[in-house]
């Protein structure tokens, strides 16, 4: 029950993200390189977390074993830290690469320990 209400938030959270595009993009005709930090705010920090939401939704729905929970949460503090990077580097315009580098390390390491917990969690217990 908690990995559905989880799922229907990280969904809401995107709708929100996107109406926030909508309006930004399309209404207020924001395109200059001024407004990143408004579309930081309001539209990319935003869809990370409500992935991140639907991610750990998912996963408290189908969560079978302990230690594949302790990876999910690894994963959750490596792409939270990543998100602050990545909050701190749009709040300012930053156009170099290297600075984005981190953000891309802690959000890979995230994903991959999301995977190797979705793994360790359908390996089947051996049964003795």
């Amino acid at each position: 029950m908690v990995g559905i209400v989880f799922y229907v938030l990280g969904l809401v959270v995107l709708i929100f993200a996107g109406l926030n595009f909508n309006n930004l993009f399309f209404a207020q005709k924001l395109l200059a390189k001024s407004d990143i930090p408004t579309y930081s705010q309001m539209v990319f920090i935003p869809i990370l977390l409500g992935v991140l939401v639907i991610l750990d939704g998912s996963f408290i729905a189908n969560l079978k074993r302990g230690s594949s929970g302790v990876l999910y949460a690894l994963g959750n503090l490596a792409w939270l830290y990543g998100f602050y990077l990545l909050y701190q580097r749009l709040s300012v315009p930053v156009n170099e690469i290297d600075a984005y580098r981190s953000v891309f390390y802690l959000t890979f390491a995230g994903v991959l320990a999301f995977i190797i917990g979705a793994i360790l969690n359908d390996i089947n217990k051996s049964s003795k």
